[in-house]
């Protein structure tokens, strides 16, 4: 984008730490960058027909804060039965988009 076309104290906002050293980790060789949560695959088959289904079935809200029950209750399954960790989903089980 134009540099003209953004407000002056946007121009002004330095960039983001993360992205810096996503960029430099883009310039070595054999480096794995976390930098910005990029998996370094492409997502399977499964979990792209997934995704689909729900927005073919209108599952396109937000939701809840801890993330959606069901979820929360399979990862708690999951914990369970792979590492006989035993969390409560609707107390210690939280599902977010990300953080930094």
């Amino acid at each position: 984008m134009s540099e003209r076309f953004l407000n002056p104290r946007v121009s002004a906002v330095p960039p983001s730490g993360i992205r810096r050293f996503f960029d430099v980790a883009g310039t070595m060789q054999g480096a794995i960058s976390l930098g910005v949560g990029e998996p370094d695959f492409i997502t399977p088959y499964h979990i792209r027909n997934a995704a689909i289904d729900s927005l073919l079935s209108g599952e396109t809200q937000y939701t809840a804060n801890r993330g959606l029950l069901g979820l929360r209750e399979e990862i708690s399954q999951y914990l369970l039965e792979r590492y006989q960790l035993t969390y409560n989903a609707e107390r210690e089980v939280l599902v977010t988009v990300g953080a930094s």
